[in-house]
């Protein structure tokens, strides 16, 4: 480095410190990276685009709000037309779906447990598990990961067939020699044959 390029890096060093002193904090050492903190990124032009995407996610939710709001509205109006014994039956329907889909999900997760336990025992990897495998019932599960593991190995063999692609050592190549009598005269300890 060039001794004025260090008396610059000492200056910003020294700058941030006292910056950092100023504000309370304790100096810190000035790293190789230049991180830049959130409010100068604001300053430098960064306001706009963080305000693109507050606005973006700010119109997502608001979305799905007023949706979950009309959602309810239409519920809250359907059940205000019903008498007590619709009512009921409604209440248990909605009940009982919710116990449904619950269950699913119960299932789904024990399945993935299951589905890691087998894929450990294969010693495949456990991320496999993650894949979109058909978790519906343990049946369907278990044919997902066969179907998985022989994709798998398929795969791996054609990789390691692949690496290992070449022609095969001619024998006496490695000691020189041409002829296969010569390798073995040479083995045995008999002089060459010199025909």
């Amino acid at each position: 480095m060039e001794p004025n390029s260090n008396n610059a890096a000492n200056t910003n060093q020294q700058n941030a410190a006292a910056n950092q002193q100023a504000s309370g904090g304790e100096p810190q050492k000035n790293n190789a990276t230049n991180i830049q903190s959130f409010d100068d990124y604001l300053k430098s032009g960064g306001q706009s685009e963080f305000d693109k995407r507050v606005s973006k996610a700010l119109e997502t939710a608001k979305a799905k709000w007023d949706a979950d709001a009309k959602a309810q509205a239409a519920e809250a109006e359907k059940l205000a037309k019903m008498n007590a014994e619709e009512k009921a039956k409604h209440e248990r329907e909605v009940a009982e779906q919710k116990l449904r889909e619950r269950e699913a999900e119960i299932t789904i997760r024990e399945l993935k447990a299951s589905a890691k336990e087998i894929l450990a025992e294969k010693k495949l990897p456990l991320s496999l598990a993650e894949l979109p495998l058909d978790y519906t019932d343990a049946d369907k599960c278990k044919t997902s990961l066969d179907t998985l593991e022989k994709a798998f190995n398929e795969a791996v063999k054609a990789a390691v067939d692949d690496r290992m692609k070449g022609s095969a050592p001619k024998m006496g190549q490695a000691q020189g020699m041409t002829d296969d009598n010569a390798a073995i005269n040479a083995i045995m300890g008999l002089p060459a044959d010199t025909k």
